[in-house]
């Protein structure tokens, strides 16, 4: 339905893609007439831009992809698509402000491809929804779950052994939320990212295809600019008002206040002012491997993006950005594969017929679906990717923090998050069921 397809830009499994749109694009030229045909003769394209109710879903950066294959004798060609999708928020007065999407356009080039809305016709509008999803599955897959977690937190696993001791302060505390990551991450290099691998079987691209856009993903997004806050701000979604309905980012900032201010409390004990920050040799050391060019070649990192760190303010935002991206956010993309995108028809990862045959009309919904035995394999793969739980966020083995000055601000990190809990708990009796960020449900780690 459309109230659920909107729905997954907030609360599904690749829910940081939405942006604010502010300026009417001339890639998607989306007219008042179609917007009001969705929202109402009451509304208005230009109001709901200037008053931030009106987001995108941009694709771009599958834009060029190579189609890849299905099978053998003869290969069945798979399909990616490119589209862009305007969605918006009704006007304050209105009794349900849940976002709606307003308009698809299935690929980059309005020459090419119509703007197609809810009037457009029931089919043509359900396919239209399909490819976004289609698209939503593979960047998902390839940038906002393995290169913006996995491969995101692995030059840090690196680092940490090779430049901190194991009784330095941020090694005791970093380490929980590094285990099994290097071992599920060469676990997919060696099959899911191999070829003839999962990624090369179920996603639309060639497996050399997705290897690119796993790194195209990766480098667009810098360390600082994946900070949850910022990238809420970047993105032009952390405003409430105007985007009331958006459980992913009101449930992460709990976590992440949550993880901050146990953090700050941590170093604190151990960094008293920038200066004990700035004369930590190995701390240094640590930072200057992460950006350097035969080390772990992470981008804008540091204070001033240049992989030193001099404040106490920045190593608390640097670290809660590790131990958020290693627990929170991956649990945020990682277990809505079982949830959600184990059943094929609500989101497929590759489509079946060009996206020009569309708008056309001269194919239905059950052409772009995969195929029954491909259905069969995304179950068994995603199903399984998003079952696996092991570790709970903030529970440490007994005895791990050797310092007992640790001990009370832990207690203090666990009760929080119990108390984040019960109030997910609370805000799933008022809007659809989302748990995926319920403390209870983050592991500490990437280890699946």
């Amino acid at each position: 339905s459309d109230r659920v397809f909107a729905s997954m830009r907030v609360a599904g499994p690749n829910p940081a893609m939405l942006e604010r749109l502010t300026t009417l694009d001339g890639r998607f030229p989306v007219t008042a007439a179609q917007y009001q045909s969705v929202m109402g003769a009451a509304d208005s394209l230009e109001q709901a831009m200037a008053e931030g109710r009106v987001y995108i879903a941009d694709y771009a950066v599958m834009t060029g992809a190579l189609n890849g294959t299905y099978g053998t004798n003869p290969e069945t060609q798979k399909y990616t698509y490119a589209p862009l999708a305007m969605f918006a928020v009704p006007q304050q007065a209105a009794p349900d402000r849940s976002l709606l999407p307003v308009a698809i356009q299935c690929g980059q080039f309005p020459a090419e491809y119509p703007v197609i809305t809810p009037a457009t016709g029931t089919e043509i509008w359900q396919m239209a929804k399909t490819v976004v999803q289609i698209a939503d599955a593979n960047f998902h897959e390839a940038i906002a779950h393995f290169a913006r977690t996995h491969l995101f937190i692995e030059p840090f696993v690196i680092t940490t052994h090779r430049q901190l001791a194991p009784n330095h302060p941020l090694f005791q505390l970093l380490v929980p939320h590094f285990q099994g990551t290097l071992a599920i991450n060469y676990a997919a290099h060696e099959s899911l990212v191999a070829p003839r691998g999962g990624v090369n079987d179920l996603l639309s691209s060639t497996i050399d295809n997705s290897r690119v856009a796993i790194v195209k993903g990766f480098q667009a997004q810098g360390f600082n600019a994946a900070m949850f806050p910022r990238q809420l701000r970047d993105r032009g979604v952390d405003d409430g008002v105007a985007l009331p309905i958006y459980p992913y980012r009101d449930d992460g900032l709990l976590v992440w206040g949550a993880i901050h201010d146990w953090v700050a409390t941590y170093l604190g004990l151990f960094y008293n002012s920038d200066a004990d920050v700035i004369s930590d040799r190995d701390l240094q050391n640590w930072a200057a491997e992460l950006v350097a060019f035969d080390g772990g070649r992470v981008q804008d990192f540091g204070d001033r993006g240049n992989g030193k760190i001099a404040t106490v303010a920045y190593l608390v935002d640097a670290i809660t950005t590790i131990v958020f991206t290693a627990s929170a956010q991956h649990a945020a993309v990682n277990f809505p594969q079982s949830g959600i995108m184990s059943f094929a028809p609500a989101m497929p990862t590759a489509g079946y017929v060009p996206a020009r045959s569309i708008a056309e009309g001269s194919v239905n919904w059950f052409d772009l679906l995969p195929p029954l035995d491909q259905a069969q394999s995304q179950l068994n793969l995603v199903y399984l990717l998003g079952a696996v739980y092991f570790t709970k966020l903030g529970y440490y083995d007994r005895g791990h923090f050797t310092d007992p000055r640790v001990a009370a601000p832990l207690q203090a990190f666990q009760q929080r998050l119990q108390a984040i809990n019960a109030i997910i708990d609370d805000r799933n009796q008022h809007r659809p069921v989302y748990d995926y960020l319920k403390p209870d449900n983050i592991p500490q780690s990437i280890n699946i």
